[in-house]
């Protein structure tokens, strides 16, 4: 009966959670027997019913108002626990819990997992997770006191009013809970975490100490990255809300969220994301693998752009996780009802905006999703979410444009339809002559935007002399010692097929090659040319769609017409139209005024 657990529920069935009690239920680790089921025991406890000693250090230190991560944080080290920072130079270390006549509740204490499916009373549960469950039944630690949250199990599944109180109260349990080891952690990232910021070199880490590459770490790295943990929706929730008590857990291996994210950082360092291919290379080679070899990048770039700055977020107590941002993780990940899409995030929402959406818990996803975007047009007072969904309601503004010319699409990853452009039948420019279309097209092309979102400048006007192929960059390059993009030759091809593809796409009379040259000038700076190849972005529409200034949003938005209603695209760049200018064209009468319903 392998990857199952038998579970014995205390008191009958799922019976009512309190609610003035703040109960949730938890999970107490039984015997471990080879070849049968784990023993567990699933009881109901209160969250008010802490001891005396920890009530009176959260009032004494002024906790009440902090989050239940700040206050647990600060226990630990009062009592000297710090489960986050492993022995100096260890690779492996056992989770540190407080001691039990330190624990903050008269029944014990808890941690959190996550990655069940419940099945009545016998609980199937994921090859992993079963794993970790016995790895946890031999460890001292977890008493009869020391319990676990695990939300598919200590949540009725079919009690949609269970289900959408005890998901809005995922940010407290998560970030009051203790470590709980959980599947994935990366010997090597120990090592990277530990340098310091003089030392982020990989070069000269490998000249000086023979680190990092041994012919496995970087392919080591690669195959935990590609488990299908980093595409699940709530363990996402998890691992933000959880942060720096999240301990991260590859055999015997465990690290904390902290150094996992720091070790992943110094991969973003200067040249080391190159240096990295080179010793893919060298390892593939010392394998026998001789075909290219895709390295998982998705996950790594999800944990370095994504969840370690929300991680912060959530961690400093703050609300600055907005509804475009939350859209972005919700369609990046996967979850088994599409309503979660919705209900995994609410943990990371403002509270007010979770407490109208778990309302409409019961609803179907088409009213789920609208509601959302209504609760966060109402308590943003603004029509934000405009610019990336399709709200219900009737909003007010102007149409000043339509799309009558097409770019290529990219097809794939590799390079772009050429076939699917769609040459401009006439072009009458806006802003003026051939210099100031230039202009335009720069601007255009960078959405304005380059670095940290910094505004474009001048200097910017960089790109039109970015060469076309690295066989004429990569001598410029080398002459001017322009070493991150000596290092491009594996990701040039993109900047290269996209020219290729609009070089012959008309902007009135001119070719869109005509704009470009592939001769940096004398006097050019590296820093300019790296934002704006890192920066160049491209956006896909159709012939008919239309220009909006819908007021409350902050850009123009791409509307598509769908009968008497119109679907939103999504946001645009339109040069010299992104500061409100285009509130002069219905000053002066050039567009009219109109009521817009989204459907």
């Amino acid at each position: 009966m392998q990857n199952e657990i038998t579970l014995l529920i205390e008191g009958g069935l799922y019976s009512r959670l309190d609610k003035a009690a703040d109960e949730i239920r938890l999970v107490t680790i039984g015997p471990s027997f080879p070849g049968h089921p784990l023993q567990c025991k699933l009881e109901k406890v209160s969250l008010k019913d802490v001891k005396p000693d920890y009530a009176s250090f959260v009032l004494s230190n002024g906790l009440a108002a902090q989050t239940p991560r700040q206050a647990k944080e600060r226990w630990a080290v009062s009592l000297g626990v710090r489960p986050d920072l492993p022995p100096k130079g260890a690779d492996q270390f056992s989770c540190s819990v407080p001691a039990p006549n330190r624990y903050r509740f008269k029944w014990g204490d808890f941690a959190a997992l996550s990655d069940i499916t419940l099945n009545g009373e016998v609980v199937s549960v994921t090859a992993n997770l079963e794993s970790a469950l016995r790895a946890r039944a031999g460890d001292d630690a977890f008493g009869s006191r020391y319990k676990l949250w695990i939300d598919a199990i200590c949540i009725n599944q079919v009690d949609d009013q269970e289900m959408a109180h005890q998901v809005q109260k995922m940010r407290e349990i998560y970030s009051g809970a203790w470590p709980a080891d959980i599947n994935h952690a990366f010997q090597f990232l120990r090592i990277l975490a530990s340098l310091q910021e003089d030392q982020r070199n990989l070069d000269r880490l490998q000249t000086e100490s023979g680190e990092p590459s041994r012919g496995t770490y970087f392919c080591a790295l690669d195959e935990p990255m590609r488990q299908e943990y980093w595409f699940r929706l709530w363990v996402i929730q998890e691992l933000i809300m959880g942060a720096s008590s999240t301990v991260l857990r590859l055999g015997n291996h465990v690290i904390d969220w902290s150094t996992f994210c720091k070790g992943i950082g110094v991969l973003y360092h200067g040249s080391n994301w190159f240096i990295k291919d080179l010793e893919l290379q060298r390892e593939f080679k010392s394998r026998g693998i001789l075909h290219d070899v895709a390295w998982q990048t998705y996950s790594i770039h999800l944990v370095h752009q994504d969840l370690r700055p929300l991680s912060c977020f959530d961690e400093e107590g703050t609300n600055r996780i907005g509804f475009r941002r939350l859209l972005d993780i919700a369609n990046s990940a996967e979850c088994r009802d599409v309503r979660d899409k919705v209900f995994a995030l609410v943990g990371m929402m403002n509270s007010a905006v979770s407490a109208d959406i778990m309302e409409a818990y019961e609803f179907e996803p088409p009213r789920l999703f609208a509601a959302v975007a209504r609760a966060f047009i109402t308590h943003t007072n603004a029509l934000e979410p405009l610019r990336s969904g399709n709200p219900w309601g009737r909003c007010k503004g102007f149409i000043f444009d339509e799309v009558v010319g097409l770019g290529a699409p990219e097809a794939g990853f590799f390079k772009w339809d050429k076939q699917r452009i769609v040459q401009c039948p006439s072009c009458r420019s806006a802003y003026g002559d051939s210099e100031a279309k230039s202009s335009a097209l720069w601007h255009t092309l960078l959405l304005s935007i380059v670095a940290k979102g910094r505004r474009a400048q001048q200097r910017h006007a960089a790109l039109l002399s970015l060469p076309s192929t690295f066989v004429a960059a990569l001598p410029q390059f080398q002459k001017r010692g322009w070493d991150w993009l000596v290092g491009q030759r594996g990701y040039y091809f993109k900047w290269k097929q996209r020219r290729y593809a609009h070089d012959d796409f008309m902007l009135g009379e001119e070719r869109l090659r005509s704009f470009f040259t592939d001769v940096i000038p004398q006097d050019a700076e590296e820093l300019t040319y790296t934002e704006v190849y890192c920066s160049s972005q491209r956006a896909e529409l159709r012939v008919g769609d239309k220009i909006a200034i819908v007021f409350g949003c902050s850009t123009p938005l791409v509307i598509r017409p769908a009968g008497d209603k119109f679907e939103v695209v999504g946001e645009a760049y339109v040069q010299g139209f992104m500061d409100g200018e285009a509130l002069v064209l219905m000053e002066s009468e050039a567009c009219d005024m109109q009521s817009f319903i989204f459907r």
